[in-house]
């Protein structure tokens, strides 16, 4: 009955912090709490504090504790409003918006999204990819180049080489490059992975082969860049043409370069900017959206859960 809730079910569900830590308590024990310590199926909540008193060996243990609200000083009801906001939208929300709607500062809603994309990370490590998959990389990042028109406006040939050359080195600092490996099954899209990578070199793709996708012999297409026949040494299968064309590189590859366009649109509609520091953790939350895309309307169940059996973070670790 969850999984179709609406916003004012959803309200009505939560109104008050003992609802939401019954609901983390249940999605933690769901057959009944169990003694870290002593293993008793028997304790008791002690409604003062968010604490499970055993009712053996008296130890206590947090209903919040190996989550990512533990220790949180912002209330469980803003959290589950936060991650409800983020499943309604295919482009997620903005740390911009959820502070306005819950009056908190952009900059704490900032971290906790961080962390709730943490957790989807952590959700997700699991998946490896097998059979056919499709394998290219994307560009994220602002486009630096001038425009001919612009150029001409500064006049000269040599103001206008000085010019490119200070926009190369721009761009080399600006965008980033991400590997992405799609399944391809019977034309439509499995699961995706995605990897960020400083430069797209053989071992670039290999530790991204090696780490996302199942050792077995599985079957690759991309658009034979040098760097790609690497899978080969690793045991797996590559059809491999050359593209010259968008609508070309579409044709072939259809799936991989639908990631990427719903990728750029996710990031550029929602976020605007993105830095590559942190972009890891937004392709995060973009694939755990897509590997759920059969289940939306539980998806923020999935991501209920994902924060509540990931470990806590702190802000050093957030802003490494």
């Amino acid at each position: 009955m969850l999984e179709g809730i609406t916003i004012l079910e959803f309200q009505d569900r939560f109104r008050t912090e003992d609802d939401c830590l019954d609901f983390i308590e249940k999605l933690r024990w769901p057959k009944g709490f169990r003694c870290p310590n002593c293993d008793h199926d028997f304790g008791y909540r002690l409604r003062t504090r968010k604490l499970i008193q055993c009712g053996v060996c008296r130890r206590q243990t947090s209903v919040t504790a190996g989550t990512i609200f533990h220790k949180s000083r912002t209330p469980l009801r803003h959290w589950f409003w936060m991650i409800f906001q983020i499943a309604q939208d295919k482009g997620g929300a903005s740390s911009v918006r959820l502070a306005k709607q819950l009056g908190m500062f952009q900059s704490t809603v900032w971290n906790q999204l961080h962390k709730l994309r943490h957790a989807m990370q952590r959700r997700d490590e699991g998946i490896s990819l097998a059979g056919f998959i499709e394998l290219d990389e994307a560009v994220i990042g602002p486009h630096a180049r001038k425009t001919g028109r612009q150029k001409e406006k500064q006049g000269g040939p040599r103001l206008k080489k000085l010019g490119k050359r200070s926009t190369s080195r721009k761009r080399r600092k600006t965008q980033t490059e991400v590997i992405v490996m799609v399944e391809r099954e019977n034309g439509s899209a499995g699961n995706i992975v995605m990897k960020v990578v400083y430069k797209t070199t053989r071992d670039g793709v290999q530790e991204a082969v090696e780490q996302l996708v199942d050792e077995n012999r599985q079957t690759f297409k991309s658009d034979a860049l040098q760097s790609h026949f690497v899978v080969r040494s690793l045991g797996h299968q590559l059809f491999a043409k050359p593209l010259s064309g968008s609508d070309l590189a579409c044709e072939e590859l259809p799936v991989v370069h639908r990631a990427i366009s719903l990728l750029k649109r996710y990031l550029m509609g929602t976020y605007h900017t993105v830095s590559s520091r942190y972009l890891e953790r937004y392709l995060s939350e973009f694939s755990f959206r897509w590997n759920r895309r059969d289940s939306e309307r539980s998806l923020w169940l999935s991501m209920l859960r994902a924060a509540c059996f990931a470990l806590p973070m702190t802000y050093a670790e957030l802003k490494l």
